[in-house]
């Protein structure tokens, strides 16, 4: 798990290695990027949680959902496990469409969240800027953005070790090297990762474990300063995973429904209503794997010309993955699902900007971005059942989708700060983009052997995203601020369906639209000992998209949800004696649909099909989070570290009806150890308690459930009733443990 607020930033490197501040009574500064342009973390108006390369390391953070459970108001929903991760901030939830929150490394967009898990080792910082981030960062910056700085190449030799071993032959190694190749010209650094550990959980079909993990990433960097006012970085990052399954199983129905079908039907149990179980056991699944590699590259030039500088970001990314799933979830031979994935994305920013002094500064910038991927998603069922299903309830039961897509995307952008007077400071960004998208799209039923007509379609789409803040300073240590943003997402295709049920008019949905108005204070107190941030926010998200009926009963998204989020965050952090830090956070979200016409229910018999008044799935009303953290002399150069990490979410929505939900979840995480110069010795827990409630759910069609409905039409079996769809839980990481030796030289 992670530090908390953002309220420390990393120390000297001497002083950072030993974990010693040079001020032990003193809050050490934040210095951020979030505006693409270096600043104190507590003058910036906007609410930025922030974790240093001092906090990652102290914490022992290794993905991002470690990140967001010590973050008030973001949450990561990791739906399917870990290939489906969804980034949630103040309950801005999607899971139809591109993602609403945005992920950077140094500047260069993400669509891969594969890269996100792979650069912990190689990152100075961590920013998560919540709210909009469309006017500087563009696209899928809905709701917020996650960037990720990698630390720059040293101008002295230095190394960098760390080794862990744990529970479930969990064992993983680290290490870099950096240095200068020319002394204060040229420089580089190079690193590699290992992580494997056996499954926590039993596949019961085969004997082994079932969520088994193994990822390997080789990382370099090279920067040179060809001049004194011109330099340039080059940073590549490969990344080789090899997973097993996903510990997921669907629930039990335990409600009922009348029947909706046309033919005589028994009413049995139809779905799930409740919380959804963690499940401990039972998994017994045909093996499938996650195989992928993810290549991110960026090339950085930096060049100051006289009071202006002239940056240009140019970044490639390729992705090749492999996923294969049994997901009807249980030992028979029912179902099966792979996907393959080739994906190449390609920008380029350039943006010029005036220096930090004077009252009146500014920024202008262009941007293009280009994605070309090719999906194809084989979703079929298997052996004696794939015939079984096509004579019972016709084609297409069994599907193949081929997808080519291709998206480009250019964009102005700029940003204005005038100080009004030495206390109150006026700013405004905007961003005008024009985004264009293509689509060919072929659905197969390979049982059947029949092809829809392929679907080939484009779409355009032009939009402008102001923002604007007021910030005023009471004091030098205490900022009031006010923003307002407006935020675009675009639209897209309806591409894959059962059949030919879509029609012309509905094979596309418009782009989702939001304003977003926050008020907070950002405050120091104590001579710095004590840091306090707190603010509300209102959004207000029109033509959301949202899944419904067509004219012919076809599963669209289309845009017909209304939603209001409001709610406040808070975040301290206090030192209150040397080598003693306490921080903490608390989120209230409001995130409730204003109107939501849910038509999809009327598969399953329902008639009330309004949702309004009902929270976001994955929007837990209630967030909070505690580190405290004690470091002392022990003796000689030891010093001796513990730490507690504790993180609550209160129970969070699996259904949009909101009839299903999993259960409030408090996480504590232990660190204690042993740290000499730049050596260090860490023994540790995560999920002390054991904490078994379902890590998430979601509700989807359940194959298992269609074939025997099928089987029992055809008097091949017991008669069941119709489901439309059923409550897939994922099960939590149990408690484990381990040690970590680090050491640097």
């Amino acid at each position: 798990m992670g530090s908390a607020a953002a309220t420390a930033q990393e120390a000297p490197q001497t002083t950072q290695q030993s974990g010693r501040s040079s001020d032990g009574r003193v809050l050490e500064e934040i210095i951020v990027t979030t505006r693409k342009r270096e600043e104190s973390l507590q003058d910036v108006p906007m609410a930025i949680t922030a974790f240093t390369e001092k906090d990652l390391e102290d914490a022992g953070i290794e993905r991002i959902e470690d990140i967001a459970l010590l973050t008030p108001g973001f949450n990561m929903a990791p739906l399917f496990g870990g290939s489906g991760q969804t980034p949630v901030i103040r309950g801005m939830m999607t899971t139809i469409g591109e993602p609403n929150v945005g992920f950077f490394v140094d500047g260069v967009y993400q669509s891969s969240r594969a890269t996100m898990e792979a650069l912990i080792e190689n990152v100075a910082r961590v920013e998560i800027a919540k709210g909009p981030q469309s006017a500087l960062y563009g696209r899928n910056t809905f709701g917020g953005a996650v960037n990720y700085i990698t630390k720059d190449p040293s101008n002295n030799f230095e190394g960098f070790f760390e080794g862990t071993l744990g529970s479930d032959e969990r064992r993983d190694f680290k290490g870099s090297i950096s240095g200068p190749l020319i002394r204060d010209k040229v420089f580089f650094s190079a690193g590699a990762v290992h992580h494997e550990r056996d499954g926590y959980f039993k596949n019961d079909l085969t004997g082994s474990g079932l969520d088994s993990r193994n990822t390997e990433v080789y990382h370099g960097t090279l920067e040179a300063f060809l001049t004194d006012t011109f330099g340039i970085t080059a940073r590549i990052a490969f990344e080789n995973t090899n997973d097993g399954d996903e510990p997921l199983q669907f629930v039990t129905n335990n409600a009922q429904l009348f029947n909706p079908l046309p033919f005589p039907a028994p009413p049995t149990n139809q779905l799930f209503v409740g919380k959804m179980p963690g499940f401990e056991s039972g998994f017994a699944v045909t093996p499938g794997e996650t195989d992928r590699e993810n290549l991110t590259t960026s090339f950085t030039m930096d060049w100051d010309v006289g009071p202006y500088t002239l940056t240009a970001i140019t970044g490639f990314n390729s992705l090749d993955l492999h996923t294969a799933i049994d997901d009807d979830y249980q030992a028979r031979q029912i179902h099966f699902e792979t996907t393959d994935v080739d994906q190449e994305e390609f920008s380029q920013e350039i943006r010029l900007s005036s220096s930090g002094d004077g009252r009146f500064r500014w920024m202008l910038g262009g941007y293009y971005y280009h994605l070309d991927a090719d999906t194809r998603i084989d979703d079929r069922f298997v052996g004696d059942a794939g015939p079984l299903m096509l004579a019972v309830l016709g084609p297409f039961q069994s599907l193949i989708s081929d997808t080519e897509e291709e998206t480009d995307s250019i964009a102005a952008f700029g940003q204005v700060d005038l100080d009004i007077t030495s206390a109150l400071t006026f700013s405004f960004a905007g961003r005008y983009t024009h985004e264009e998208k293509d689509v060919t799209a072929v659905d197969t039923d390979p049982i059947a052997g029949i092809s829809n007509p392929p679907f080939v379609d484009s779409l355009s789409f032009d939009n402008f995203t102001p923002r604007l803040s007021l910030d005023y300073h009471l004091t030098d240590e205490n900022l009031l601020y006010f923003s307002a943003a407006r935020a675009v997402k675009v639209g897209g295709f309806n591409v894959v369906t059962a059949a030919g049920q879509i029609l012309p008019e509905e094979r596309s949905f418009d782009p989702e639209r939001s304003w977003h108005y926050e008020l907070g204070s950002k405050t120091s107190w104590f001579g710095g000992r004590l840091t306090a941030n707190l603010n509300g926010f209102l959004i207000k998200w029109n033509d959301q998209i949202v899944r419904a009926l067509g004219q012919t009963f076809a599963v669209l998204n289309i845009n017909a949800g209304k939603t209001t989020s409001k709610g406040i965050e808070l975040e301290v952090a206090a030192r209150p004696l040397p080598g003693l830090d306490i921080r903490g956070g608390f989120a209230y979200t409001d995130a409730e649909y204003d109107d939501f016409d849910f038509t999809t229910l009327l598969l399953a018999g329902i008639t009330d099909t309004q949702l309004a008044g009902t929270q976001l799935q994955y929007a837990p009303s209630y967030m909070a989070n505690g580190t405290v953290q004690y470091r002392r002399p022990l003796m000689g150069e030891i010093d001796i570290m513990g730490r507690a990490d504790i993180a609550y979410q209160s129970k969070q929505n699996a259904v949009q009806t909101g009839d299903a939900f999993t259960a409030d979840a408090i996480l504590l995480n232990l660190r204690a150890g042993f740290e000499m110069g730049q050596h260090a010795l860490i023994f540790w827990v995560d999920n002390l308690t054991d904490e078994e409630s379902a890590a998430n759910g979601v509700f989807i069609t359940n194959p298992g459930r269609r074939f025997d409905f099928a089987a029992g039409a055809a008097g091949l079996g017991p008669a069941t009733g119709f489901e439309a769809f059923g409550g897939l839980a994922l099960s939590r990481a149990p408690r484990s443990w381990g040690v970590t030796l680090r050491s640097r030289f």
